[in-house]
């Protein structure tokens, strides 16, 4: 009877450990290749959503002034640049799921984009191709493509795009969430069947010291050590796995994404005001107001730019501050030469590169959320690769252990019922 006892333990034992392991591998897994990369890639798609307008316009603006060719060329790089990003998120994010709901969601945003590419480019080639085109004053017709090209944009696209960003990452969360819940319950089930095998043990211990008159059974003791240490190390190796996972999700995937969504924000903002300069009457400068509002928050209530630097370097964080305080007063200046009819001074202030210009203070804006970004994403990886390596080779331990705690059991009473006999 003690001897069934063991072994159904074991039993017990060996499928809660395995059960545990493998729900630790396939958290570090689902969270590490399933939900991470789909909530960051629905993150860069709305940031690259966000900067592909933004160059549009400052290429539209550049049109017709031999002074601007270089910023002009810069524009029209990153917009190529930005397109090729889009495809690749989107391509990707088909792929990653199996729902034909939100492929079919994705291949629309897909022909959105080149429908936003097609008329953007049409506005571009009519600004070029006009004779009524007047530096920093594009043809009108060219402003109504570029117009559509925008309501596409900011109508069809980004709004989209956000509901993706948000959705995935909620997903990233709750496939954390489920992965310590996950935790916790494996946990408890290990303890009640591991504990429950070690009391075995320890009294079938003392039953045969006592009934045979032998100070200890030493197959008995090594099985006894074998389950203690494995639920020792075991439980020790989930637990850290578990809270690694835990610790990159909320510390660096999370701060990762209110980062880059602060980033697309600042592109729009500006963007925005560089729209305003190509078409003033279009009121685009509502949109710059929105997204500041955004960014700075109100009501007393932290904006993106705080929340998304939360927890990054202070000296990091506190330039890029700096930098959004010293992009608002461009975007100021910039705003009262175009009111005032400076075409000149928008010009230079909306794609200048000299300090105290939009165009170069944005880009120290940009510079420095890009390296806050990428601080917290290679922690994240780095946290998801020690999870990774910290879980790798357990799948068979439980076997291993728990099917030589039963024959070590089996061995370590067959002497003692030849003597019983």
């Amino acid at each position: 009877m003690w001897t069934a006892a063991i072994l159904a333990l074991a039993g017990a034992t060996l499928g809660t450990g395995t059960l545990a392991i493998a729900d630790t591998q396939h958290g570090v897994d689902r969270v590490g290749h399933e939900t991470a990369p789909q909530a960051q890639a629905a993150s860069d798609l709305y940031f690259a959503l966000s900067d592909l307008d933004s160059q549009t316009a400052r290429r539209i603006l550049a049109i017709g002034d031999d002074d601007l060719a270089t910023p002009e060329g810069d524009a029209q790089a990153t917009v190529a640049r930005r397109v090729g990003e889009i495809d690749a998120d989107l391509r990707r994010a088909i792929g990653g799921t199996t729902d034909p709901a939100v492929q079919t969601q994705f291949q629309t945003m897909l022909d959105k984009v080149a429908l936003y590419h097609d008329l953007s480019a049409t506005a571009i080639s009519q600004d070029q191709l006009s004779q009524t085109t007047a530096k920093g004053r594009p043809n009108s017709i060219a402003l109504s493509y570029y117009s559509r090209a925008t309501d596409v944009m900011h109508l069809d696209l980004l709004p989209v795009a956000a509901q993706l960003r948000d959705a995935y990452a909620a997903q990233l969360h709750a496939s954390a969430k489920h992965q310590d819940d996950a935790w916790s319950v494996d946990t408890a089930l290990v303890l009640v069947t591991g504990l429950a095998l070690l009391a075995t043990l320890l009294g079938f211990q003392l039953v045969l010291s006592r009934r045979f008159r032998r100070t200890l059974n030493p197959f008995l003791v090594v099985a006894t050590v074998a389950t203690a240490g494995f639920l020792g190390a075991g439980l020790a190796m989930t637990a850290q796995q578990t809270d690694r996972v835990q610790n990159s999700v909320n510390q660096h995937m999370t701060p990762y994404l209110g980062i880059q969504q602060a980033r697309a924000v600042t592109f729009d903002a500006v963007g925005a005001m560089v729209r305003y300069a190509v078409a003033p009457d279009f009121g685009y400068d509502r949109g710059y107001t929105a997204d500041v509002a955004a960014l700075n928050g109100a009501a007393g209530q932290p904006g993106l730019l705080h929340n998304g630097l939360t927890g990054t370097d202070a000296e990091l964080a506190a330039r890029a501050g700096a930098d959004w305080t010293t992009v608002q007063a461009d975007a100021g200046k910039l705003k009262s030469e175009v009111d005032g009819g400076d075409v000149d001074g928008a010009l230079i202030e909306a794609t200048g590169i000299a300090g105290g210009q939009l165009g170069q203070d944005f880009y120290a804006l940009d510079t420095h959320l890009g390296q806050a970004a990428d601080e917290q994403l290679n922690a994240f990886e780095a946290g998801m690769a020690d999870a990774r390596s910290g879980v790798s080779g357990w799948g068979a331990v439980p076997t291993a252990v728990f099917v030589a705690v039963m024959v070590l059991t089996l061995a370590g009473v067959w002497r003692r019922l030849a003597e019983f006999r």
